[in-house]
C-alpha cells in the first residue's frame, strides 16, 4: 500500500509554480515519462470515481478481471478497442446458456503490495464493496442497471474461481468488468481504514491506493503531482515505462509552455487554441482522436428555471454553436443535438441535426415561458478546464442580451464532483461520455428517471419504457428504431445544451515511442 502524503510533498507545490520541471533520470531501460494534465482527479477510490481524470489515473494501480483490447490509431499510435474484451486477472470464463451466471477462473501469482494474494475472495470483496457503497462505481459495474441492481450474487467457489450471478442477461457484463469500478482492492487495508459504509465514501481510499496492478503510487500530492513506478511484483505484463511523473497544472500558459519545450512528454487538456499554436513546433506533434465525449451544459430539469421546457428551448437557441466550434474548439468538434453522440453506435445524423443559433426565437420562447427577466443563473465549471471557462464566458456575454445573468462558479475537482453528483447546483458544464460504449448505459446519464447519475434530472416515463425495450433487444433493426424514437422525444424536450462532440487532442513530444489513446487513458502503454 502506498499512502498519499501531501505534507511530505509540499516541495512539489513550489516546483509547479515555476515553469521548469525536468524529467527524472532514467530507470532501467526507460527514462522517466512526464505527463501533464490540466485537471486533477477528485478521488482515488474506484468505487467512488466518476470523472475522466480520476478514472484514468487510479485505474493504473489495479488489476481487473478483464481488459479492453487495442487497435491501430493515427500517426503510429494505438487506440483502445472497446469492442474487444480480453482476459486480465481472469484466465478464462464461461457464461451459462441463459446468460445469467458468469464463472471466472483466475490466474495464479497476482499479489497486493503487502504480499496478500489477489484471489477470488479479494475479487468478491472488491465488487461487493462497489455495490454496497452505491457510488458512481456501481453504475459502471452494473451497466447502469441499478433499479434493481442487476447483480444478484458474487460467490467464491475456490481461491481461483468465482461466480457472478445476474437477474437478467447483460451483453455488456464483460466490458463492465474491464472498467475502473471493477478494480481489485486489498480487503485487509480497506477494513483497517474505515471499511465499507453503505452509501458513503471512504476518506482513506479517496487519497490512497491498495495496489494490485502494474504500477505502485510512490508519491501523491492532491491537485498537484504524483509519481508512479512499475510494480516489480506484478505478475502480468509489465508497463512500458519504469516510472511516470504526473503533474496537474491549472495554469494554461504553463501547460502550453511545457508541451512546447518538450518538458512534458504527454500533455492532456490544452485549450484547442493553444494546440493550434504548436503547428510546426519542432519536437512535438498534436494528434486528434475521436470519441463520444461531449462538451455540455447540464440544465437540471427539476430546478428553476430549467423546470420550464420553453425556457430550456430558448437557451438552446441562444448558443452560437458554429462560432464555438470555430473559435473555442478550433475545428476539433462535431455539432449535433440529440441523446446519442456521433461516435456512439446508434447515432442517426438525420434526426440529430444541430440547433440553429437564433436570438430572436430565444426571446420569443422566453416570453412564452413566463419566466421573468432579468433572471440570475449560476453555472459551475471545474478548475483547470480552459474550454469550460471559454464556453461559460461566451454564454455569459450572449445571454446578457436576453436578460439572463450567468454567474460562473469555478470549483476544485473534489468540490465539483461532490456538488454535481449530489445534485446541489443550478447548472454545470462537463466533458462527459460513456464508461461503457453502449447507448442503454449512456442514457443513464441523462435519459432515465430517478437515476442518481442523471445529472440532467430529465424524466419521461415513455422514454424509460423504450430504454427497457432497447436493453432487452438484440435485434439491430429493432434497437435502431427504438433509439430513433427516443432521439425524437428527447430533442423535443431540450433537456440540456450540447456544445459539440469533442475531438480530444493529445500533444506528444518526439521522445514518446509508445502511446495508446483512450477517452479514459491507461498509462500502461506509454513510453519513451
Amino acid at each position: 500500500m502506498r499512502i498519499g502524503n501531501i505534507g511530505k510533498l509540499s516541495l512539489v507545490a513550489g516546483l509547479l509554480s515555476s515553469l521548469a520541471i525536468v524529467a527524472s533520470p532514467a530507470l532501467g531501460q526507460n527514462s522517466e515519462l512526464v505527463v501533464n494534465s490540466a485537471v486533477a482527479p477528485s478521488t482515488l477510490d474506484p468505487a467512488w470515481a466518476c470523472g475522466l481524470q480520476e478514472i484514468s489515473f487510479l485505474q493504473n494501480f489495479y488489476v481487473r478481471l478483464t481488459q479492453y483490447g487495442t487497435a491501430e490509431g493515427p500517426e503510429g499510435t494505438r487506440v483502445v478497442d472497446y469492442s474487444t474484451v480480453e482476459p486480465y486477472l481472469a484466465e478464462s470464463w464461461e457464461v451459462s446458456d441463459d446468460g445469467l451466471v458468469y464463472t471466472f477462473h483466475l490466474k495464479d501469482g497476482y499479489t497486493f503490495e503487502g504480499g496478500a494474494p489477489v484471489d477470488a475472495e479479494a475479487v468478491r470483496y472488491s465488487l461487493q464493496r462497489v455495490l454496497d457503497m452505491a457510488g458512481c462505481g456501481r453504475f459502471f459495474l452494473t451497466d447502469g442497471h441499478i433499479d434493481p441492481v442487476i447483480i444478484d450474487a458474487i460467490e467464491v467457489v475456490d481461491p481461483l474461481t468465482l461466480t457472478i450471478t445476474l437477474n437478467k442477461p447483460n451483453g455488456n457484463m464483460l466490458g463492465d468488468l474491464a472498467t475502473h469500478a471493477a478494480s481489485i482492492v486489498d480487503p485487509s487495508v480497506v477494513e483497517a481504514n474505515g471499511g465499507v459504509v453503505a452509501g458513503q465514501p471512504n476518506e482513506f481510499m479517496a487519497a490512497n491506493v491498495t495496489e494490485s496492478g502494474p504500477f505502485l503510487l510512490e508519491a501523491y500530492s492532491a491537485n498537484q503531482s504524483a509519481r508512479m513506478v512499475a510494480n516489480p511484483e506484478f505478475a502480468g505484463e509489465a508497463p512500458a515505462s519504469d516510472a511516470i511523473s504526473v503533474n496537474w497544472i491549472t495554469a494554461a500558459p504553463t501547460l502550453l509552455l511545457q508541451a512546447r519545450t518538450g518538458q512534458a512528454d504527454i500533455t492532456f487538456g490544452l485549450a484547442k487554441q493553444a494546440v493550434t499554436t504548436l503547428a510546426g513546433n519542432e519536437g512535438t506533434r498534436a494528434i486528434a482522436y475521436t470519441n463520444p465525449f461531449v462538451q455540455q451544459m447540464m440544465l437540471p430539469n427539476t430546478k428553476a428555471p430549467w423546470d420550464n421546457p420553453l425556457f430550456r428551448e430558448a437557451v438552446a437557441h441562444a448558443v452560437p454553436y458554429e462560432d464555438i466550434v470555430e473559435r473555442v474548439a478550433y475545428g476539433y468538434g462535431t455539432l449535433y443535438y440529440g441523446p446519442i453522440p456521433p461516435s456512439l453506435p446508434g447515432y442517426n445524423a438525420e434526426l440529430s441535426q444541430p440547433i440553429p443559433f437564433d436570438l430572436d426565437r430565444a426571446r420569443e420562447l422566453i416570453a412564452e415561458s413566463g419566466v421573468a427577466t432579468p433572471v440570475e443563473i449560476e453555472v459551475m465549471i471545474q478548475e483547470g478546464d480552459a474550454t469550460q471557462q471559454q464556453l461559460a464566458t461566451v454564454l455569459q456575454s450572449t445571454w446578457a442580451d436576453l436578460g439572463i445573468n450567468l454567474n460562473i462558479r469555478v470549483a476544485p475537482a473534489a468540490e465539483f464532483q461532490d456538488l454535481s453528483q449530489g445534485h446541489q447546483v443550478q447548472s454545470l458544464m462537463r466533458l462527459d461520455g460513456p464508461g461503457v460504449f453502449e447507448v442503454g448505459y449512456y442514457w443513464g446519464y441523462d435519459a432515465i428517471c430517478d437515476n442518481s447519475n442523471n445529472l440532467t434530472e430529465y424524466c419521461n416515463p415513455e422514454v424509460d419504457e423504450l430504454v427497457d425495450q432497447l436493453r432487452a433487444s438484440s435485434d439491430e433493426a429493432e434497437r435502431q428504431a427504438i433509439m430513433d424514437q427516443v432521439t425524437e422525444i428527447w430533442r423535443s424536450e431540450y433537456p440540456k445544451i450540447l456544445f459539440f462532440e469533442d475531438q480530444p487532442v493529445v500533444v506528444l513530444s518526439d521522445a514518446v515511442t509508445e502511446f495508446t489513446f483512450s477517452p479514459l487513458p491507461d498509462y500502461r502503454y506509454w513510453a519513451k
